[in-house]
């Protein structure tokens, strides 16, 4: 073989070795990233965790951990139970059922699409995927799918008495009366002219109030309240240090739970950060609880569950 072909193959075959290994460290890296919890939910005295490669796991209220399934392919996304049944969710369409916490069985989601949220109300499961794929179903079993006309994909939805609403990656905020019908707004288009633009993250619905946690452009928090999911007001992340000094919330919010006994949202941060949101918006309140990013939080019993990356489990006493 001539000297100037060997010297060419030679470089090609050398590039595409760092190409490859390339490819293979952004996966690792990414794989890496992904590892954790990444909702948890309370279901037959118990909580259950489910994160990434499929693991799911039941926790007590002290905080002891015992696998149920960690033998599934895709990440878990997110959770939600009800007195009778549990239900979990994630990539490629993914959804599982289970009556007692200890056995899943798969259901027909009729989607490919990865789902990222689940709500209840009124008899009605509503899930939100990518692709703005709504699906619904009665039983948590058979599900169907509705396409609605949203930009982005649909990252969380929550309900009420009144009303199922939900945020996608877009900007955009839905809410329907019936799980049917849903009307959309732009609220980055809306509030162009009043707030920062927000990248949402979740969202949570109780009786009285409506809060949407995310970021703005610039990576600081953003959190906005409703009464009824109609109009929003940022509300800035501020609390006292215990000197008096007024500091302001910098990290990334990730999940949120309300406390009913003292009226207050409680938000799970990166960087191990809780921070509550009481009604008097001068009360807010900073702790630090670790080092780790928290991806989710739920109340029960004046008691905080928090579960995060590298599937670490911490219990809070309220």
């Amino acid at each position: 073989m001539p000297i100037k072909i060997r010297t060419v193959l030679f470089f090609c075959l050398f590039f595409l070795f760092l190409s490859d290994n390339s490819v293979k460290a952004g996966e690792h890296s990414k794989l890496n990233e992904a590892k954790g919890y990444t909702d948890i939910v309370f279901f037959q005295n118990n909580f259950i965790a489910v994160g990434s490669k499929g693991r799911i796991d039941c926790i007590t209220k002290s905080g002891e951990r015992t696998t149920v399934d960690s033998s599934g392919r895709y990440n878990f996304t997110c959770a939600l139970s009800n007195e009778e049944i549990l239900i979990v969710a994630g990539e490629h369409g993914t959804i599982l059922y289970s009556n007692d916490g200890k056995i899943f069985y798969r259901a027909v989601s009729g989607t490919d699409k990865s789902i990222n949220s689940i709500t209840f109300r009124n008899g009605l499961f509503i899930a939100g995927a990518n692709g703005g794929i709504i699906l619904t179903s009665k039983n948590g079993k058979a599900w169907n799918t509705l396409p609605i006309k949203v930009k982005g994909n649909i990252l969380s939805l929550s309900s009420n008495n009144s009303f199922f609403i939900g945020v996608s990656d877009a900007g955009e905020i839905i809410k329907s009366s019936d799980g049917i019908s849903w009307e959309i707004k732009d609220y980055n288009k809306e509030y162009a002219r009043f707030n920062q633009y927000s990248k949402f993250k979740r969202i949570l619905a109780t009786q009285s109030s409506t809060v949407i946690i995310g970021t703005h452009d610039d990576g600081s928090p953003s959190v906005l309240f409703s009464t009824m999911g109609n109009v929003w007001a940022e509300r800035t992340p501020l609390y006292h240090s215990d000197e008096g000094e007024i500091l302001y919330l910098t990290q990334k919010p990730n999940g949120i739970t309300y406390d009913p006994e003292q009226d207050q949202f409680i938000l799970a941060c990166d960087n191990g950060e809780l921070f509550t949101l009481p009604s008097c918006s001068k009360c807010n309140k900073h702790l630090k609880i670790s080092e780790t990013n928290l991806k989710a939080i739920t109340y029960i019993d004046k008691s905080l569950l928090i579960v995060g990356d590298g599937f670490s489990v911490f219990v809070q006493k309220l």
